[in-house]
């Protein structure tokens, strides 16, 4: 992947920083014990003043407070909430609370609670290789030749620079062809596609797509543990264990469709 249009990569860029210089504060409502526990979780204010993601916690009989509109509301065991947690405990939190507020709260507060609470910075990561993956399986089936590639390119560049920005990296013009010449580089993804077609047993629009997902995935987790390391590449061990987990998901992926 390489982006050698300017225009282009300082489009995404100010996109993506645009999405980094965005406020997205949390807030947990609620007066039982179970809501200073998924505060204390997420690193989330206890107060709504200022809160553009509010959750609410509901106990037995209780309703969302007045003048209050809540991302989420939460019960505990049982209870009125869009999710009903077992417990509150950290597993709990992550496991069954987390996914459902990144699939409830508006995309365009993503990056910025990724970069604001460490709780939600793997998870909010973890979903925007997922949503770019998706798109760049849609763009890959397209049966246009040639015309996939500078749109999936651009796909991945913005994901590099998300993830980049969710962990704290500055988003210049220079720092961003440096990351994003670097992560490609580093990932060896041309031989991961050569090597996908091998392994998905379908043909055409199905393959295509496929590697699309394929490749932007591993890319992504990738990405990920590239910047989570501290800009650390993932030795070639590592890379092939993310490969073999795109290539597997890409089965299952295209076998969904």
């Amino acid at each position: 992947m390489v982006i050698t249009n300017i225009r282009n990569l300082y489009k995404i860029l100010s996109e993506s920083r645009t999405a980094a210089e965005r406020r997205a504060t949390l807030a947990v409502l609620g007066d039982s014990p179970a809501a200073d526990e998924i505060a204390a979780v997420l690193g989330a204010q206890r107060s709504v003043r200022g809160a553009e993601v509010v959750i609410c916690v509901l106990g037995p009989g209780e309703s969302t407070p007045s003048g209050v509109e809540p991302v989420l509301t939460v019960s505990i065991g049982s209870g009125p909430g869009d999710v009903v947690l077992a417990g509150t405990t950290e597993q709990d939190i992550r496991e069954d609370l987390i996914p459902r507020l990144l699939d409830e709260v508006d995309e365009d507060y993503l990056l910025p609670l990724g970069r604001a609470y460490e709780s939600l910075r793997r998870p909010v990561c973890e979903k925007i290789v997922r949503n770019n993956a998706r798109q760049n399986a849609v763009i890959g089936a397209l049966p246009i030749p040639g015309a996939d590639m500078p749109v999936m390119t651009a796909n991945q560049a913005r994901m590099v620079l998300s993830i980049a920005a969710v962990y704290g990296e500055e988003l210049s013009l220079e720092r961003a062809r440096e990351l994003v010449g670097v992560v490609a580089a580093g990932f060896g993804l041309r031989a991961l596609s050569r090597q996908l077609v091998k392994f998905i047993p379908f043909g055409g629009w199905a393959a295509a797509a496929a590697i699309a997902y394929s490749g932007t995935l591993a890319m992504g987790r990738a990405s990920i543990l590239y910047f989570e390391r501290g800009k650390e590449m993932p030795g070639e061990e590592e890379m092939e264990r993310i490969r073999a987990q795109a290539e597997e998901e890409a089965r299952r992926y295209g076998g969904g469709r």
